[in-house]
Order: C-alpha cells, then sequence, then structure tokens
C-alpha cells in the first residue's frame, strides 16, 4: 500500500506543524548536500506557520552577502535561469509541441512509405484516395528537393574543368564524406534531365511519372469519402 504523503492543504492543525518541523529539516539537508555536491552558493527563507518563527539558512550575513552579489549582477544575467510557473508552464508545453510535431512528421512519413509499397508491389493509382496521392506527391517532391541539394553540396566539392568522367567519380568519393538523410528512399530519386521536367514530375523503380499526370488518374478513379 503507498503510504505517500498527498500533497494538499492539512486540516488538522497539530499535524500541519509536524509535518512543516520534518520537511522544513529535510529541505534544509538537502540544500546543504546541493551546495557541497555541486559547489554552488545557495540560500533560503522559510516564513513558518508562528508569526515570530523565520528559518534563514545557513546564516543572515550569508544570505545579506549573497543577495547584494545577485543584484550587483546585470539584469540580464538575473534573469538568464529564472522561472516563474508561467515561464515553466510555457516552456513545458513549448516541448510538448515540438514532440507532437515530431510524432506527426514521423507518422506521415510512414503512411507515405506505406503508399510507395504498395505502388511498388502494383497497386492502381486509382484505388488510392485522391487526397492521399496529393500528400504522396509533395512527400516526393520534398524527397527530390532533398536529393537536389546533396547534389549540388557533392558538385561543390568537385575541382573545377573537370570532365563529366572525373566529375562523375570525384562525387561518387565525395558522398561517403556527406552524411545522409535517412529519411530519403531509395526508389525515390531524381530525374536525369535537369530541367522543367524534374519539377513536373518524378522518377520511381526507373520510370519517369508525370506529376499532372498522377493528380489527373487520381482524381478520374479515386474514391472519396
Amino acid at each position: 500500500m503507498n503510504n505517500k504523503l498527498k500533497t494538499a492543504w492539512i486540516e488538522d492543525d497539530k499535524s500541519r506543524k509536524a509535518c512543516y518541523r520534518k520537511r522544513k529539516i529535510c529541505l534544509l539537508k538537502k540544500l546543504n548536500e546541493l551546495t557541497i555536491l555541486c559547489d554552488v552558493s545557495a540560500f533560503v527563507i522559510i516564513y513558518g506557520p508562528e508569526k515570530d518563527e523565520l528559518v534563514v539558512w545557513p546564516s543572515r550575513p550569508v544570505v545579506q552577502e549573497l543577495l547584494e552579489k545577485f543584484l550587483r549582477m546585470p539584469l540580464v544575467d538575473q534573469c538568464r535561469k529564472m522561472l516563474d510557473q508561467k515561464a515553466y508552464l510555457k516552456e513545458r508545453a513549448a516541448k510538448i509541441q515540438e514532440q507532437i510535431r515530431k510524432a506527426k512528421k514521423k507518422n506521415h512519413e510512414m503512411k507515405m512509405k506505406d503508399i510507395l509499397r504498395k505502388i511498388q508491389e502494383g497497386k492502381p493509382l486509382s484505388e488510392f484516395e485522391t487526397s492521399d496521392l496529393i500528400d504522396f506527391i509533395l512527400f516526393l517532391e520534398e524527397k527530390m528537393l532533398e536529393i537536389q541539394e546533396r547534389v549540388e553540396l557533392l558538385e561543390q566539392h568537385v575541382p573545377q574543368g573537370a570532365g563529366e568522367k572525373e566529375k562523375g567519380k570525384e562525387i561518387e568519393n565525395n558522398a561517403v564524406n556527406i552524411p545522409r538523410n535517412e529519411n530519403i528512399t531509395g526508389g525515390i530519386c531524381s530525374s536525369n534531365n535537369m530541367g522543367e521536367n524534374e519539377k513536373s514530375g518524378f522518377r520511381l523503380m526507373g520510370v519517369d511519372i508525370k506529376v499532372r499526370h498522377l493528380i489527373h488518374e487520381g482524381n478520374n478513379g479515386g474514391t472519396q469519402k
């Protein structure tokens, strides 16, 4: 059975004061350990339930010295790591939103790769939803752009004046030194012709597919939910 004390207001006056004394000793002990183990300066001021009870740790002169040292710091340094409840919750919310965004992106890529697998297995485009085909086209265009950026990065390492054969070998040799994007699958590659055709289509399993043809076929044969 879990006997952990519930974090809530203690109604009984005697129990509340006993809890205060116990937790105060624990807090001062942990703070003392923190200053020793991590070599940091710290102090604590506790206003207890009794009017005349005021706890100052480690001592009033030390607390006064640390306060003056803190106030002499530039305002930017004072607020650099300072968090109130609102700022803490805002920071936590931003981290959660980023985690959600990454999860959505991962799920979307898994869905697009599943569509690619089904196309490779021979499933007709007319059996896909039109919205899925459009998302798939955008996904392919994004990967094509990443490939083009990678090619341009590799070509920057090719010496000027090299022939086509030498360029190909140099790019191949330099490729091992450029970090790869694991999201780019082997079944997707840009067209060999560097021109308008590359922007209007993609090459899948060795076959050039026009984007406009894919949209047209999807609109004619796709089902709507």
